[in-house]
């Protein structure tokens, strides 16, 4: 048993620190796009903030993700290894390309893959798991429209009535601090999605006990792809869907930090990447279609559709590959 416990806590750091690497732009990139911080200071704060919110926020999240598909009386510390290696593979792949996906795509899919191999589709709590489906759907779709109605209001009741070149710089300069305490709030909420996708299923398969253990050396993971690989999505997020000023930053982050709020609350991994996306594609349209770079945003949710076929095939895969070993 040591030895699996072992492999686990290096599948669930390699799974954190990918993941991390990944969302980490959910937190911090608006705030670089819109000029508020430097890179290097987002990441340091993003990195502060996730870390609390993995060891704090994250229970309901890890519950879901851990044995709401799957019950973990029926799931064996090797179909927790398959599950979370097959995930973090295709994090790693998109990452390298620069592409932010869904890690909550990504395990969820992971999870139904093993499943579908190694326990039965009837074995699976397909009810929860029609719950993720409607939060993967609701949630940009949520966050787009609270990030435009919120930028729409901001820019025609108050942004539009100031004139003074001056005045509107001094407004910008307080809508960067504001954007910073919303990047900070968001990183939080990040991060208890992040801990849930990096260690979830790891932590239901070994205990709690051990799972402690798990879920704090992911949460050390997550800090170190924020710090040594979270810069490649961060510049993503941050200027390339539409151009950003600190009150469009902040309106984005504060809706979307807002809902992934709300459904991590409930226990549901939702995107934080595919949220704020939305969030972000709802500031944009509130200041007119031409805004928003629809190439990005093309390449971005071709990856996302991709991702769930592929992690449900790399999962299903190596499931079926340990069981023809074993027998």
């Amino acid at each position: 048993m040591e030895w699996l416990l072992v492999i686990g806590v290096v599948i669930s750091v390699y799974m954190a620190f990918n993941i991390a690497a990944n969302d980490i732009g959910n937190s911090v990139g608006t705030t670089v796009g819109s000029g508020s911080l430097t890179l290097r200071k987002a990441l340091i704060m993003g990195a502060v903030f996730e870390f609390f919110g993995a060891m704090y926020l994250g229970n309901n999240v890890i519950k879901t993700v851990g044995s709401g598909i799957i019950n973990a009386d029926i799931l064996p510390a090797t179909g927790a290894f398959i599950i979370t290696l097959a995930a973090a593979l295709w994090i790693t792949i998109t990452l390298i390309k620069k592409i932010p996906i869904s890690g909550s795509d990504a395990i969820i899919s992971a999870v139904f893959g093993y499943g579908l191999v190694a326990v039965g589709i009837n074995n699976m709590n397909l009810n929860v798991l029609g719950l993720i489906l409607t939060s993967w759907i609701l949630s940009p779709l949520l966050g787009l429209l609270i990030g435009f109605f919120l930028y729409y209001l901001l820019k025609n009741a108050f942004l539009e009535k100031v004139k003074d070149i001056a005045v509107k710089g001094r407004l910008e300069k307080v809508f960067s601090y504001l954007q910073i305490g919303s990047s900070a709030f968001a990183a939080l909420n990040v991060g208890a999605i992040d801990i849930a996708v990096a260690t979830g299923v790891l932590y239901y398969a070994f205990g709690a006990s051990a799972g402690l253990d798990i879920k704090l050396i992911g949460a050390i993971g997550i800090v170190m792809g924020i710090m040594v690989a979270g810069g490649r999505i961060t510049d993503t997020i941050g200027r390339r869907i539409t151009d950003l000023i600190p009150s469009r930053g902040f309106a984005a982050q504060i809706s979307a930090a807002s809902v992934i709020f709300l459904f991590a609350t409930m226990g549901m991994p939702v995107s934080p990447t595919q949220t704020l996306v939305g969030t972000v594609i709802g500031v944009g349209l509130a200041r007119g279609t031409q805004t928003i770079k629809l190439d990005v945003i093309k390449n971005i949710a071709t990856t996302w559709i991709v991702t769930i076929p592929a992690c449900i095939g790399i999962s299903a895969g190596l499931a079926i590959l340990l069981n023809f070993s074993l027998n």
